[in-house]
């Protein structure tokens, strides 16, 4: 005896939510995959020197520093300010677990405070990040004719204003910082940012 094989009428639940329920930042949602991918949070809990904080039971775990930044430069965003912003997105405050992304000035602050080893560290993570990235991608979508090509770049950053450590006038008579980057494929793997002619010391 055949069987009898016939479509069912599909059934869908739908579920209206109000606006602030919605996330512009859904786009983030791969960014902070592949942050759980590379274990970031257990990797910035390893590093006392991105912890400043005299209790630890009080104010904001590193962590969320870390991916207000993250999350915040992804977007578009070039200033502290953007991670405050993120306080205005509840979906994505929630699916984060974060009750609420510091202000501007706390960020300043923390990013004073972890000091020299604070951001020698971040960017030992941020190097790390770049080779596990390298790793894991199929070679092909970032090798040129088989090589993986590597390169500094010497950039110089017009600034205005008197809060610019290290800004001098360069050759073309502009108040400016020197910006070295070293590029590993299409990843910025090494940066320095200070006085023109300075940062090329720190090309070994």
């Amino acid at each position: 005896m055949s069987k009898h094989y016939t479509m069912r009428p599909p059934k869908f639940t739908l579920d209206f939510k109000p606006s602030e329920k919605a996330t512009v930042h859904g786009g983030q949602l791969a960014v902070v995959a592949i942050l759980e991918e590379f274990e970031l949070k257990k990797k910035v809990q390893r590093i006392q020197a991105l912890d400043p904080r005299s209790d630890t039971n009080k104010g904001y775990e590193p962590i969320i520093y870390v991916t207000g930044i993250l999350i915040a430069l992804t977007s578009g965003d070039c200033t502290l300010a953007g991670v405050e912003q993120l306080n205005g997105d509840e979906a994505l405050k929630a699916f984060l677990g974060v009750k609420r992304f510091p202000d501007e000035s706390s960020v300043g602050e923390w990013l004073r405070n972890i000091g020299p080893k604070g951001v020698k560290a971040l960017k030992k993570l941020h190097r790390e990040f770049v080779a596990w990235v390298l790793w894991k991608a199929d070679p092909r979508r970032y090798r040129q004719a088989g090589q993986t090509e590597c390169f500094f770049d010497d950039t110089q950053i017009e600034v205005s204003g008197h809060h610019f450590e290290g800004a001098q006038v360069n050759y073309n008579g502009d108040v400016a910082l020197g910006w070295q980057t070293l590029w590993v494929g299409p990843f910025i793997a090494g940066e320095e940012l200070g006085a023109p002619g300075e940062v090329s010391s720190q090309l070994p």
